[in-house]
């Protein structure tokens, strides 16, 4: 009987040691788990943001209708007015982005045939902003782009989300430092 109890205790102490040492070491490693996994979700949002960008370019040059699935963990997809699409997560990052062109080329009016139809901002902590400009024709002076309106639904929070990126019809306008203006309208819809 005694030396059932000694065991016991032997055991239970060993089991306490193992307990407290992994207490110590989850308590020390939480904190460059957590700046990691927030890192991933600042790259899962640039990629999934690109994609989202891939999709309004097909939509557009192809006159069709594409979905992206989109999962929102902390922050908020939506719509802006100035014909961009902006993602604001709320993530602790061990550093704030400075603002950065991910690809494309900031300016508002951009080449035909060389400079991306729209351009990807990332800043912050983290805010990403995916904008469509205008590309001139220099031989004709004619301009393209990319015109984006909100579907039923131009906006959407923490979830598991689909964009629906479908082509709506082709506008002709005029633009500053073009002769004339054509724009594939692509209508966005968050569901």
């Amino acid at each position: 009987m005694k030396k059932a109890q000694e065991t016991l205790i032997g055991f239970l102490m060993l089991v306490m040691i193992g307990l407290a040492i992994m207490t110590m070491v989850f308590g020390w490693a939480w904190p460059a788990i957590q700046k990691a996994q927030n890192m991933d979700e600042a790259m899962r949002l640039e990629n999934r943001m690109i994609e989202l960008h891939n999709a309004v370019k097909k939509a557009a040059s192809e006159q069709g209708m594409l979905t992206v699935p989109f999962t929102i963990k902390k922050g908020m997809l939506y719509l802006d007015n100035n014909n961009s699409i902006v993602m604001k997560s709320f993530i602790d990052l061990p550093q704030v982005f400075q603002e950065q062109t991910v690809f494309g080329n900031k300016t508002m009016l951009g080449v035909l045939g060389s400079d991306e139809p729209g351009y990807l901002l990332k800043r912050g902590a983290v805010e990403f902003e995916l904008h469509y400009i205008n590309l001139n024709n220099t031989n004709t002076g004619k301009c393209y782009g990319i015109k984006l309106i909100s579907g039923n639904q131009g906006a959407a929070g923490r979830g598991e989300h689909t964009v629906f990126v479908k082509w709506v019809q082709e506008n002709s306008t005029t633009v500053a430092g073009c002769s004339s203006t054509i724009h594939e309208v692509v209508s966005i819809n968050i569901e």
